[in-house]
């Protein structure tokens, strides 16, 4: 497990046990009352905001970075505005189709491009392999009649067909506790080889760095997750947001009577009988009778909270970890797979892992950029450099898959979501024996604070993990106020 980056927690907290938040924190720059603070602007803080707000709660949101949307971030410097978080949804996001259309945020239909982003390029050791060569070549590990199929279209299905979990919220029935191992473990017990799971999940894994480090359990409710909005989206595949995703958020704290308070990095969270306090880098305090906090486990892990949580949500907060993701997104100059003749869209064993061509134009011809999707044990070794050495090496790696495209993309946007402070990672990371040691305690209520965030979710994922959670943290408070 990776300490989070940023402020440490040794640095922010020495001493801090002995004595009072307030003390520690030295002079006290301004005091600011509530009803209710929340902290984070992400999805899951501002739908709690707005639910308490139309029941009449005073409420505050503050926000540790200079804008909202939390894990939702549009690049707006790069045509097309594609998403480095929160990539597209469903219309059976039931929570976020209804704040689109309660604030007026306009919607793409992204069904017509998903058979390109479906059709790739695979290449492995550098060298690319045409499609016609694959079912035959040397480096497929498939089973015959199953060796047409490429790499990033086998794995699935399997899961799909030997998948337990039949509703959203099976993961924490603690009947299904046998299937919290690892996803190599329940793999292989299926008779998956060890060629199929590091060709398949290790190179571009969706969770952990390996199959080693993240539960079968979570992969098996990400699958469960995503058949039930099929079923509800029928032939809609899924939408973005016009302007991109982070119009949502940025809509939904419009929508807010206080705007949200930016650059607050909460560093103490105190709550007593009477109320509860909020500690600021910068020596603000905000007082509350309620306090719904946002934080992923991994940056809360670098708070003081008084009285300390203790038993299995204590381990939460010190043990669960969030994803290691990092992408490049990449402005056209020329387009060089004309010139080539080679499908623009990769999937490798290198580090430049996957490669997607974005298609936010009028037309799903049009392709408006690029983006690079760096993943598993390549994100954590990107992680360790600066960025401008990162960048450099998943560039010079694309370069050598696509000599082509030297000279003619321009990097536009890079963006490691481990090293930003405010996140630590993107979604969370379920590692094996962890949904049981404590999935069922990792939203409970400390006190006067409540939490959420889609890592509190119980039976969604992704952006509607995150508004269900706010949703029910709001009716927390509604029901003690």
């Amino acid at each position: 497990m990776r300490n989070s980056p940023g402020l440490s927690r040794r640095t922010i907290l020495k001493g801090i046990s002995a004595i009072p938040v307030a003390a520690a924190l030295g002079p006290v720059r301004a005091q600011n009352r509530s009803k209710v603070i929340v902290i984070g602007a992400g999805l899951s803080g501002l739908n709690a905001a707005l639910l308490l707000e139309e029941q009449g709660i005073d409420v505050q949101v503050i926000e540790g970075r200079s804008r909202v949307g939390g894990r939702v971030l549009s690049q707006r410097n790069v045509n097309g505005n594609p998403e480095s978080g929160g990539t597209s949804f469903g219309p059976g996001y039931a929570r976020l189709m209804d704040v689109c259309k309660r604030f007026k945020v306009g919607l793409i239909d992204v069904t017509p491009i998903v058979p390109f982003f479906n059709d790739r390029e695979l290449v492995l050791d550098g060298k690319a392999i045409p499609k016609a060569e694959w079912p035959t070549h040397a480096k497929n590990p498939f089973p015959d009649g199953m060796k047409q199929l490429p790499p990033w279209a086998y794995l699935m299905p399997i899961i799909g067909k030997n998948n337990p979990l039949k509703t959203g919220d099976a993961w924490l029935d603690p009947a299904n506790a046998r299937y919290d191992i690892s996803l190599h473990e329940w793999l292989v017990g299926l008779g998956v080889s060890e060629e199929v799971i590091e060709l398949c999940w290790n190179n571009n894994p969706n969770h952990g760095t390996t199959a080693h480090d993240v539960s079968a359990m979570m992969v098996l409710f990400g699958h469960t997750f995503a058949m039930i909005q099929a079923q509800l989206g029928g032939k809609t595949f899924g939408y973005t947001a016009t302007g991109g995703n982070q119009s949502i958020p940025e809509a939904m704290a419009g929508g807010l009577r206080k705007p949200v308070q930016f650059d607050r990095n909460v560093i103490g969270i105190r709550t007593a009988g009477s109320g509860a306090e909020v500690h600021c880098a910068d020596g603000t305090v905000y007082k509350a009778d309620h306090v719904i906090c946002s934080m992923p486990m991994s940056v809360l892990r670098r708070v003081h909270i008084d009285p300390l949580i203790g038993g299995k949500q204590g381990l939460a907060i010190n043990t669960l970890a969030s994803q290691p993701i990092n992408m490049v997104h990449l402005n056209i100059k020329r387009p060089f797979w004309e010139e080539d003749g080679r499908n623009p869209n990769i999937f490798s064993n290198g580090l430049a892992g996957m490669v997607v061509a974005e298609r936010k134009g009028k037309a799903p011809q049009d392709i408006t950029s690029l983006t690079v999707w760096i993943r598993g044990r390549n994100a954590t070794w990107m992680d360790t450099m600066d960025e401008k050495a990162a960048v450099a090496a998943i560039m010079d790696d694309f370069y050598r898959v696509r000599p082509a495209a030297r000279g003619k993309v321009e990097v536009a946007a890079y963006h490691s979501w481990y090293r930003d402070p405010f996140s630590a990672g993107d979604w969370a990371l379920w590692a094996p024996g962890q949904v049981s040691a404590f999935a069922s305690a990792v939203g409970n209520a400390h006190g006067r604070i409540h939490f959420c965030g889609e890592h509190t979710a119980v039976s969604n994922r992704g952006m509607e993990g995150a508004m269900e959670s706010g949703e029910r943290a709001a009716f927390e408070v509604l029901g003690l106020s």
